[in-house]
C-alpha cells in the first residue's frame, strides 16, 4: 500500500536514457496499434546546453524577443487578442518572415522545439535553419491542416489537427531532431507531435539535422499568430505508450539545461478546483527538488518528491519521497479507518507545498498546509536523514500510473499551481521565470491541457 507508483517516474528516467535496446523491444511490444511510433532517442551529455524562449509577455516589440525581419514584410505587433491561455502573441502578416539565433548553440545531437500557432486566417511555418539560412525542417499550419517536411525531398508528411477546444484556433506543435544513429553526419530524424493527437504525427529523415543553427517563422498568405517557441537541447516530448503519463515545467533528473545556484527551499502553493478519478493513488501533483547528483543524474539519490494524491470521492491524499529510493510514503496522520490515506476536502482546496533542507539539523522537512483549514489540522509536517550538497534543479509535475487512453477518459482534474518559487530564507524567494521552467511531457493523453508558465504568478493551469 506505501509503495507509490511515483516510483516509476525515476525508473521510467533511467530507461529512457540508458537502455535504447529495451525500448526498442517496449515500442515493438506496445499494445498500441494503428499510430506511428516515436523512436528512442540515444541520449549522451549535451556538448553546450541551451534554450531559446520567445513568450511576448514582457511588452517591447519583436527585436526584445531576439527576431530580426528578413524580408520586406511589415513589422509584426505584439497583440493581446488572440492570446494562447492569456499569452500574448505575434502576428505575422502575408509576406513576413523573422528569423533568430539567439541563444542556440550548435552541434548538440538533440534539440527539442514548441510552438504555438493560431492560422485560421493565414498560412504560417516555423522553419529550423542551417548557418546559410536554408531550410533543415519546415512545419506549415494552415487552418487545422499541418504539413511537415524536412531538406530530404522524399520525407514530408500531411494530416491534419482535431479542431481546437471553444474554436480557439490555437495549435501546439512540439518536435525532436536529434540523431539517433550516434554519428554527427548521418542518422539524423525529425519527429512531431501535434496537439491532441494520440500519435507520433511525424517521424522522419533530417538528414542535414546536424547544422541546425536558427529558426525562422514566417506567413505566405494572409495572418497568422505565432507564440510559445521553445527550441532547446531540453528534451521535451517522449511518447511511448504503455508508461507513465506525466507532464510539467522545470529541470533536473539529467534534462538539465543550466544548474540553479544552490538553494535549500523549494515552495508551491495548489489550487485544486475539481477533480474526477476512479481509483485511488493513480493521479498526483508534485514538486520535486534534486541535490547536485540527482540534477544532473537518472537517480533516485537526493531526489526529493513532495505531493498529493487526487483520489475518488473529493478525497487527497498527501506524500513524500525521501531522497534514499524512489519510494513514496504517506503521512501518517492521514491514514484513515479504511486503510486508505487521505481525506475529504472541498471543491477550491488551497494547498502550500514545501520541501526545506536544514543542514545544521540534518535534515529534509516536508511540509504541506492546508490554507482552508485552521489549527494544528492544517499541517502535514514529516521529515528525513539527510546530510548532503543543497538543492540544485526543481520542477513540478502531474502525473499518472500507467493507464491506457480509455482508462485515462475517465480522469478529470482542472488545477493551478502558482507562487513556485526557491530560495535559502523564506523572506527573500525567488520565483521561477520561464527560461528555467522548460515545458516537459512523457505519453501524455491527447485531453491533458498545460498551459504556458506565466512569469508573472510564478506558474500555470493544468487542465485534463
Amino acid at each position: 500500500m506505501f509503495l507509490k507508483k511515483v516510483q516509476i517516474f525515476v525508473v521510467l528516467m533511467i530507461v529512457l536514457l540508458s537502455s535504447v535496446t529495451f525500448l526498442d523491444s517496449a515500442i515493438k511490444n506496445s499494445p498500441t496499434t494503428n499510430v506511428i511510433q516515436q523512436d528512442p532517442i540515444i541520449a549522451r551529455p549535451p556538448l553546450g546546453s541551451f534554450a531559446f524562449l520567445s513568450e511576448f509577455g514582457s511588452g517591447g516589440t519583436y527585436s526584445n524577443y531576439g527576431w530580426s525581419l528578413i524580408d520586406k514584410g511589415s513589422a509584426p505587433p505584439i497583440t493581446n487578442s488572440p492570446n494562447y491561455f492569456g499569452e500574448p502573441s505575434l502576428n505575422v502578416t502575408n509576406g513576413t518572415t523573422l528569423f533568430s539565433d539567439r541563444n542556440i548553440t550548435k552541434g548538440d545531437r538533440s534539440v527539442s522545439f514548441q510552438f504555438a500557432i493560431n492560422a485560421r486566417d493565414g498560412n504560417g511555418s516555423f522553419t529550423v535553419t542551417n548557418g546559410s539560412g536554408k531550410e533543415i525542417a519546415t512545419i506549415r499550419v494552415w487552418g487545422n491542416n499541418v504539413s511537415v517536411r524536412t531538406a530530404d525531398e522524399n520525407a514530408s508528411v500531411n494530416g491534419t489537427a482535431p479542431v481546437t477546444p471553444n474554436g480557439t484556433g490555437w495549435i501546439l506543435i512540439t518536435g525532436n531532431l536529434f540523431n539517433e544513429s550516434g554519428g554527427n553526419g548521418s542518422g539524423w530524424k525529425l519527429e512531431v507531435f501535434v496537439d491532441r493527437t494520440i500519435s507520433v504525427f511525424a517521424n522522419i529523415s533530417a538528414p542535414v539535422g546536424y547544422s541546425y543553427s536558427g529558426l525562422e517563422i514566417s506567413c505566405v498568405r494572409g495572418s497568422v499568430f505565432f507564440t510559445d517557441i521553445i527550441f532547446s537541447s531540453y528534451n521535451m516530448a517522449v511518447f511511448l505508450p504503455g508508461y507513465n503519463n506525466m507532464e510539467g515545467y522545470g529541470q533536473g533528473s539529467g534534462f538539465l539545461v543550466n544548474l540553479l545556484q544552490p538553494f535549500t527551499i523549494l515552495h508551491a502553493d495548489f489550487v485544486l478546483y475539481n477533480w474526477s478519478v476512479a481509483r485511488y493513488s493513480t493521479l498526483s501533483f508534485q514538486i520535486n527538488a534534486m541535490n547536485l547528483i540527482a540534477a544532473e543524474n537518472q537517480t533516485a539519490k537526493g531526489f526529493f518528491q513532495l505531493g498529493i494524491d487526487l483520489d475518488p470521492n473529493g478525497k487527497i491524499a498527501p506524500w513524500y519521497v525521501g531522497g534514499n529510493n524512489a519510494i513514496a510514503v504517506y503521512f501518517k496522520n492521514y491514514i484513515g479507518p479504511d486503510f486508505m490515506p487521505g481525506f475529504n476536502t472541498p471543491s477550491g482546496t488551497v494547498l502550500g507545498l514545501t520541501i526545506q533542507y536544514l543542514p545544521l539539523e540534518k535534515i529534509i522537512f516536508f511540509q504541506i498546509v492546508d490554507y482552508n483549514k485552521t489549527g494544528e489540522t492544517r499541517f502535514c509536517n514529516a521529515s528525513v536523514s539527510y546530510s548532503g550538497p543543497e538543492f540544485y534543479a526543481a520542477y513540478t509535475q502531474l502525473e499518472t500510473t500507467s493507464l491506457d487512453e480509455s482508462q485515462l477518459n475517465g480522469y478529470r482534474f482542472n488545477g493551478s499551481v502558482f507562487d513556485i518559487t526557491h530560495g535559502s530564507d523564506f523572506s527573500s524567494m525567488t520565483p521561477f521565470n520561464s527560461s528555467y521552467m522548460l515545458p516537459f511531457s512523457i505519453d501524455t493523453p491527447v485531453t491533458w491541457s498545460l498551459t504556458y508558465y506565466n512569469n508573472y504568478v510564478s506558474g500555470y493551469n493544468q487542465v485534463d
